[in-house]
């Protein structure tokens, strides 16, 4: 069972997610580290040939499921199916702390 924080209970209810829903994107989504988080991002070739021509399990491409480092906490979800995976590629692979950013005072 995954906690959620309250910013992800917010995220949940604005797109619409069901738990069920969240589950199928961690399953079968394109996992990737970045920026000290765990991501979840389906894509439209992970969605499995036998769910393809289901409308609800397409409607989710584009789906992301942000979880902390750990994966005990969902931080927030999102969706952006034309360049989604794109951003998170972009993301810096670790977190950084205030030192490494030179925001120490």
């Amino acid at each position: 069972m995954i906690d959620y924080s309250q910013h992800a209970a917010l995220r949940i209810a604005q797109w619409h997610l069901t738990n069920e829903q969240i589950e199928y994107v961690m399953n079968h989504g394109f996992r990737l580290h970045r920026a000290g988080a765990l991501i979840y991002y389906l894509r439209k070739r992970d969605i499995p040939e036998w769910d393809r021509s289901d409308d609800a399990c397409m409607r989710l491409a584009g789906t992301a499921v942000v979880l902390t480092r750990d994966g005990r906490r969902l931080i927030t979800t999102w969706r952006n199916q034309r360049n989604g995976l794109k951003r998170i590629k972009h993301k810096s692979k670790y977190e950084l702390t205030a030192d490494q950013l030179g925001w120490a005072g």
